[in-house]
């Protein structure tokens, strides 16, 4: 008589490729890609589309870098064109619309959900080269957006209109950044502080110093930066030890977390003359590079050598390790690993590690974790890689009269109102070869998603017992079509012997009759197309063959 084998939470824990495939349970994959774990369940995924493509003018600079402007004001562009190519987006939500601001090597533009526009300053961006276009980082202070480039100088975007063109971040009333001869790597704000991280001052290299200003008034700017200031809140300080240079720093509850190449360092408010008080939390653990750590309620998850760290401000351990730990250390790039990041996908619980792997530039692939279920997946990101993500609204514009039809009377809106909900959330990309910004989380991608499950070297029951799969009884939701595979192993990494594919349309088919015998045995699902679906598990028909 055929046994009947429930496997319902079939993968739900994600990718384990760290753990031998025979030792794994049933919840574990043992390879895969284009998918995520939501709500019990391994549900497609992967695919973008083009959202928008930025204009990419090559604005006109005298003999100083300055950018030159009309009597009006205007900024003059050459009419052959330039090379924008953006490295660096940051969401903007005001109370009159969402922006994103996009800063590259020659300009920096905001789109508002219609229409690009160019808030480059008209001191120019000269030295924004190659290459550097990555090196932008920015965090709103407050509701300020605030945007540095070493290559530059920081600038911040106040008020928040596309008329309205970047202007300096001022050291003190006097001076700015720029007129003191000052730079820095990363600016970062914690509280009603903005922190310089990996500073340059004159001609001296100061890779692991810090300065921080003076306490800013709500949805205000520090006025000073200077630690003379006898009246300010404003200090310099320096990591000491073996800790490196600093990479970035971020919030982290009421402390600020500073990563060096080495170390991780807690600073705490003391409220004295010292204002902030250092304490070590690891002195071996340090960043992969700049924007790969990101904060989940109260925890830090971050991208370090080799390894993706959980920091609750008390101790920090792997959440990869006996997972994904063996794959990420070899196939990350050792050419270009510090165009890594994270970005956070809040709405579905995600952290997602972006690294290019192989021969790539830009991140190419993404190892997504669950927080919520503690769950692995990868995903392939575009094929020309992403240079940079964030996580924001796509709300249109703000409406306008021009944008009602009929008429007064038959409007049910608001002049001047955006009506924006939780899921116009959704994770950003930016391709920095064609200027465009890109959904890469989209429900209703363009591109075949490519997505595949796999599981191997599993055993119905244990594995000296010989058994043979006659029948699947899919548990899959969804619309379109997929191909399901099944295989089987005489033994424990034995090669594996795979039937050929079925279809299998999900809502119209209930089984798959099928016939494999072995010790071991192996399933594989294949997108077909465009695919969405949710799939849970399986009830495997099996009658048993005798014991090896």
């Amino acid at each position: 008589m055929p046994e009947l084998l429930n496997l319902r939470n079939a993968g739900v824990k994600g990718i384990n490729s760290d753990v031998k495939p025979w030792e794994l349970e049933a919840e574990y994959m043992t390879s895969g890609a284009n998918f995520r774990i939501f709500a019990g369940a391994i549900r497609a995924s992967g695919g973008s589309n083009t959202w928008t493509t930025a204009t990419a003018p090559n604005l006109i600079a005298d003999e100083l870098g300055n950018l030159v402007v009309d009597e009006l004001g205007n900024q003059l562009v050459d009419s052959l064109g330039g090379t924008f190519n953006p490295g660096f987006i940051l969401p903007v939500a005001s109370t009159s619309a969402d922006y994103w601001i996009a800063a590259g090597r020659n300009d920096v533009q905001v789109f508002d959900g219609a229409t690009w526009t160019s808030i480059a300053s008209t001191e120019g961006y000269n030295g924004v080269g190659a290459g550097d276009e990555l090196n932008w980082t920015g965090c709103m202070l407050g509701s300020i957006p605030v945007i540095n480039n070493p290559q530059a100088q920081p600038e911040v975007w106040v008020p928040q209109s596309p008329g309205q063109i970047l202007t300096p971040l001022q050291w003190d009333a006097a001076n700015t950044w720029q007129d003191k001869g000052f730079s820095f790597k990363v600016i970062r704000s914690h509280k009603n502080f903005l922190f310089a991280l990996n500073l340059t001052e004159g001609a001296t290299e100061l890779p692991n110093s810090y300065r921080w200003s003076t306490a800013a008034d709500i949805n205000g700017l520090p006025f000073t930066w200077d630690e003379t200031d006898l009246s300010a809140l404003a200090g310099k300080a320096q990591i000491g030890g073996d800790a490196g240079t600093i990479i970035d720093g971020l919030s982290l509850r009421d402390a600020f977390a500073i990563y060096s190449e080495n170390a991780i360092t807690m600073l705490d408010f003391t409220a004295d003359e010292f204002v902030w008080k250092a304490r070590e939390l690891s002195s071996t653990i340090g960043l992969l590079a700049k924007d790969c750590v990101t904060e989940v309620k109260g925890t830090h998850f971050f991208l370090s050598d080799g390894d993706i760290v959980r920091n609750d401000g008390n101790k920090i351990d792997s959440i990869i390790h006996n997972r994904l730990r063996r794959r990420l250390a070899s196939g990350i790039s050792e050419a270009t690993f510090t165009n890594s990041f994270t970005v956070r996908n809040n709405a579905l619980k995600e952290v997602w590690f972006c690294v290019p792997e192989e021969d790539a530039i830009y991140p190419n692939v993404a190892y997504v974790y669950n927080w919520k279920d503690d769950s692995w997946a990868i995903r392939d990101l575009p094929e020309a890689g992403v240079a940079f993500a964030a996580y924001g609204s796509q709300a249109e514009a703000t409406t306008t009269w021009d944008a009602w039809d009929g008429s007064w009377e038959e409007q049910q809106g608001v002049w001047g109102s955006r009506q924006i909900t939780p899921l116009d959330d959704t994770v950003i990309g930016v391709d920095s070869t064609t200027s465009s910004l890109i959904e890469l989380d989209p429900a209703l991608p363009t591109t075949d998603l490519g997505t595949v499950i796999e599981r191997t070297d599993f055993p119905l029951e244990g594995h000296r017992q010989v058994t043979t799969i006659t029948r699947l009884y899919p548990h899959i939701e969804g619309a379109g079509m997929l191909d399901i595979q099944v295989g089987s192993q005489d033994y424990a990494g034995a090669p594996i012997r795979w039937q050929p594919p079925q279809r299998f349309t999900p809502g119209v088919d209930r089984k798959l009759d099928v016939r494999t015998t072995g010790e071991l045995h192996c399933w594989r699902l294949l997108s077909v197309g465009t695919i969405s679906f949710d799939f849970s598990g399986m009830d495997v028909e099996y009658s048993r063959s005798g014991l090896r």
